[in-house]
């Protein structure tokens, strides 16, 4: 007998509910089949969670059906979560049509309007975009750059070619830019690398040039890459006397990853050792840069930076390759610009070099920098002399922010300085916490506290000790600060354990009396090579040592004279090789054709003649005492090593 199914008393009839929902027998018993519910043979009554289920099914699908016919309003780059919302569907719907298109997200992931726009098209909804609704939030350099793609092409005027300088250590980057500027800001580079990238402007057949110079080492690849990313054009510096080098090959990777075009500068053309024939041909061969003269498409220049010759054909050049493409931007509008370099003036307080973008910055207005806030209380360019007002590709020192932004982040000019909190407010970072360490986890910590002059420093340290760490080792960076080592850094070090790392800033007195009191290792390095080699150090020392083993000989037992489970006493003649005291041992026993292991101990003592020795030759016979597991008969044989722990090297 079929089970009957026991419903709510409170219960509506399906053909009252079909009448008032005008639904045919077929569109009714669609819908019943969409919600999952069953109807048994007979049964005239739905309850009222089932009608509820109906009415919530047809409710969303009008609604939805009415937005389809509407067209959605979308920013160029959107949440997931937002995203859904737009559409009013879940999140669940979204990434599941977005890893059917080949797209892993999460609900907090931003995706591109394209992205968005097709999928949105997929699920039957219209969109358009709208570039203003960015603005409306914190900017991060992606959403920077769809404003500038997507900025309204009537109210844009030509602006000045931004210029990075790219290339490899002591090819003369440094040289030249002193010799467009002709001053000589910066004749010897700490350590021979530049510590920090800064912007210039420069006057050339009465047009501004921007220059962003960005440093030569390797240890600071990342901030080479910021630099390409800031530019409009590249000028790759290659020596004539030394030709492609590793950081050659990187800075084109570089500047094609961010497609900004490239003029070569072949400097050192007045050396003696210069051969300006092999570098053509190792940029044509390694790089794929085919001279024009060559029949490629690539300008290059001959220099001598150091004597200033081809530094006007250079400039010229730069200017006929911005003229292909004129950079332009609407300098009516609000500032829009990135931090090129930041740190922390003992008397200003916190600075920062920007590169205004787009519009116009001037003395006065309230800025949101990422998480801080200001306003731009005071404006100089690269000399020091105060400006009134800085417009596109105009790199400017902004004084007035409440603290030090991150290299990288993106200035905003805004209305009020109320609109400055709410939009800084709505992105804070992340408390710091320390890193959860996992119990089973045996690896030693290295654990830091990282203090330095500038953000563009912090980076630099940061990304180079991280790629150092091998997995080997756990890396926990404590705190990573622009300032002076201060109590609260060494109090904060001792907790965790770590060492402090200060890199062209000063430790305060008080500051290293307490971490002399307590033992905190504090180092100080002007030269970023020292201190990554004191790293270097710390991370050998805590990588996991392993043992080796090292075969002496073997020992023939003849005669055994003692013999407890613990300790044997046995006389032998050593077969091979040499045997020591403190060595370990394997008793190995034949049986039939084959060896069979007895047992392993440890040598504690030999004896010649009952005089104790710690070594025995090849033909020498000892007595000797063994201490371990296996009983030792005539006729075996003992192999005889040594295990050593062996720290890994990097």
């Amino acid at each position: 007998m079929a089970k009957i199914k026991a419903r709510s008393r409170n219960t509506t009839k399906i053909a009252d509910l079909q009448s008032e929902l005008k639904l045919s027998d077929g569109d009714f018993f669609a819908v019943i089949k969409e919600v999952g519910i069953r109807i048994d043979d007979g049964q005239r009554n739905l309850d009222q969670n089932e009608v509820g289920r109906i009415r919530k099914y047809l409710n969303d699908k009008q609604r939805k059906a009415e937005l389809q016919g509407q067209t959605i309003t979308l920013p160029p780059i959107v949440r997931v979560q937002d995203f859904a919302e737009a559409l009013e569907l879940s999140v669940g719907d979204i990434l599941s049509v977005l890893l059917k298109n080949g797209v892993m997200a999460t609900l907090n992931d931003d995706i591109d309007y394209e992205t968005a726009a097709i999928i949105a098209e997929d699920l039957g909804y219209q969109t358009q975009e709208d570039v203003g609704e960015l603005e409306k939030d914190v900017l991060t350099p992606e959403r920077l750059e769809e404003i500038l793609k997507k900025e309204d092409a009537d109210t844009q005027q030509e602006r000045p070619p931004v210029v990075t300088i790219m290339g490899h250590v002591d090819h003369g980057k440094t040289t030249l830019l002193d010799t467009i500027r002709s001053s000589n800001v910066a004749k010897k580079e700490a350590g021979g690398i530049t510590q920090a990238i800064s912007s210039y402007q420069t006057e050339h057949s009465g047009r501004l040039i921007t220059f962003i110079d960005t440093p030569g080492h390797e240890t600071f690849e990342f901030m080479r890459q910021r630099g390409a990313s800031l530019a409009d054009i590249a000028i790759l510096v290659v020596a004539a006397d030394d030709g492609v080098k590793p950081q050659t090959k990187e800075a084109v990777k570089h500047a094609r990853a961010a497609k900004v075009p490239m003029v070569v500068a072949i400097n050192k053309v007045d050396k003696a050792s210069a051969n300006v024939d092999k570098v053509k041909t190792e940029l044509s061969e390694q790089l794929e840069l085919q001279p024009e003269e060559w029949g490629g498409d690539t300008v290059m220049v001959e220099v001598s930076a150091l004597k200033g010759d081809g530094i006007e054909q250079l400039l010229e050049m730069v200017l006929l390759a911005s003229d292909t493409e004129p950079p332009q931007a609407n300098p009516e509008r609000g500032a829009l610009a990135s931090v090129v370099e930041s740190h922390l003036d003992p008397n200003l307080g916190p600075l920062a070099t920007i590169l205004v973008h787009t519009g116009t910055l001037r003395v006065g207005d309230d800025v949101v920098v990422g998480q801080e806030t200001g306003r731009a209380r005071r404006l100089m360019d690269f000399r020091g002399k105060e400006l009134k007002e800085a417009g596109p590709s105009t790199p400017v020192l902004i004084v007035g922010l409440g603290g030090v932004p991150e290299a990288g982040e993106i200035v905003q000019a805004v209305e009020a300085k109320d609109e400055a909190r709410t939009k800084a407010g709505k992105h804070r970072a992340p408390a710091k916490t320390l890193t959860s360490m996992d119990d089973d986890d045996e690896r030693q910590t290295l654990a830091l506290v990282l203090k330095a002059d500038s953000h563009g420093s912090i980076e630099a340290l940061r990304e180079t000790i991280t790629a150092m760490v091998p997995d080997e080792v756990r890396l926990s960076i404590i705190r990573a600060d622009v300032g002076t080592v201060s109590d609260s850094d060494v109090l904060t070090a001792q907790a965790a354990g770590a060492l402090v790392y200060a890199f062209n800033t000063a430790v305060g007195g008080m500051a290293q009396k307490l971490a002399d009191k307590e033992s905190v290792p504090v180092r100080s390095y002007k030269v970023i090579y020292e201190l990554t080699d004191n790293v270097r150090e710390e991370i050998e020392s805590r990588l996991p040592t392993e043992l080796v083993r090292t075969d002496l000989g073997t020992l023939k037992v003849l005669k055994t004279f003692f013999s407890t489970q613990a300790k044997k006493i046995v006389g032998g003649e050593v077969a091979d090789g040499t045997i020591e005291t403190n060595a370990q041992a394997i008793i190995w026993r034949k049986v039939g054709k084959e060896k069979e292991e007895i047992g392993r101990g440890t040598i504690t003592e030999m004896q010649v003649e009952k005089k104790a020795i710690s070594q025995a030759q090849q033909g020498d016979q000892v007595g000797l005492t063994y201490e371990g597991k296996g009983k030792i008969k005539e006729g075996d044989t003992l192999e005889v090593f040594k295990e050593d722990k062996v720290r890994k090297g990097l």
